[in-house]
């Protein structure tokens, strides 16, 4: 289980693809929300003594679907995060869009890992069926100074939180 009580270091993660070269650095990540899927709490099931009302909350586990973002510097090199991720995409495109259409055989499994100030593991993430589907670009500006970051929304189908 994840000792959540220990501090994040403010660059301490790892993003692992399948079919990726070892050690391809991120820029950012936004790990992944697990929303539970609830039913009630809303309408009152039962009135009591003193006109307190009693509500049920079922739980119904999590939303299978889930998603995260994940930030490249965009790059040139054949081997960087940015080209590698474009590939994927285009991968995943329908033929309509310009892609290629192998969605179904593209999806891949990703490891994240959350790292403490001492460079432990603290927090790992399991996710399986994942493929990227949204892609944007950020602000294209004669004026700015900054890296030109690119940020790929990607959608798992399964995953484990440990």
């Amino acid at each position: 289980m994840a000792d959540l009580t220990k501090v994040l270091a403010p660059s301490g993660f790892s993003v692992d693809f399948d079919q990726f070269p070892d050690q391809v650095p991120f820029y950012s990540i936004k790990p992944p929300e697990f929303k539970p899927l609830v039913a009630g709490g809303k309408e009152a099931i039962g009135s009591m003594k003193g006109g307190k009302a009693v509500r049920q909350i079922n739980s119904a586990g999590f939303e299978s679907l889930v998603t995260f973002e994940v930030v490249t510097i965009s790059s040139p090199s054949p081997t960087s995060a940015s080209v590698l991720m474009w590939k994927w995409f285009i991968d995943c495109l329908p033929p309509s869009d310009g892609g290629k259409g192998k969605w179904k055989q593209s999806k891949k499994t990703c490891t994240i890992i959350a790292y403490d100030h001492d460079d432990e593991p603290i927090q790992t993430w399991n996710l399986e069926e994942v493929w990227p589907s949204k892609y944007s670009l950020a602000e294209l500006s004669v004026e700015s100074k900054d890296y030109l970051k690119e940020t790929w929304t990607l959608v798992c189908e399964l995953s484990r939180r440990e």
